[in-house]
C-alpha cells in the first residue's frame, strides 16, 4: 500500500474509530524530540482492558474481530514505534513513529 506501515496503521485505527467510535473522529501529529505521535480519537468510550483490546480484539457488536489492532500494534513495533491506548474517554489511541534526523535536521519517518 502507498505510504507504508504508518498509513497501515493509521487506517486501522480510523476504520477502528469508525466502526466502533461516535460522533467525530479527530487526528492530531505532534512532534517530539525522536518521534512523531499521531493521536486518533472519537467520542465513544473504549470497552474493555487496553490489553484485551490488542491481544483478543474488540468483539461482541458484529462488527468485526478488531483483530487489526493487534496487527497494527505489531506492525509500529516492528518498525521500531509504539501503539498504544492513550485514554478511554473519549477513545483514543496513539502511535509514536521515531524519526531520524538527517545532516540538515530534517526529521522523517523511519519505516522508509
Amino acid at each position: 500500500m502507498p505510504g507504508g506501515p504508518v498509513s497501515e496503521i493509521l487506517g486501522v485505527l480510523l476504520d477502528n474509530a469508525r466502526t466502533h467510535g461516535r460522533g467525530t473522529t479527530r487526528v492530531a501529529v505532534r512532534g517530539l524530540d525522536d518521534a512523531l505521535a499521531f493521536d486518533v480519537s472519537d467520542e465513544g468510550i473504549v470497552q474493555g482492558e487496553p490489553v484485551q483490546l490488542f491481544d483478543q480484539g474488540l468483539t461482541g457488536d458484529g462488527q468485526g474481530t478488531g483483530i487489526g489492532l493487534a496487527l497494527a500494534r505489531d506492525l509500529a513495533v516492528s518498525m521500531g514505534g509504539q501503539l498504544f491506548l492513550t485514554s478511554d474517554t473519549p477513545a483514543t489511541f496513539t502511535l509514536l513513529v521515531p524519526v531520524r534526523r538527517d545532516k540538515h535536521d530534517a526529521a522523517e519517518p523511519t519505516d522508509r
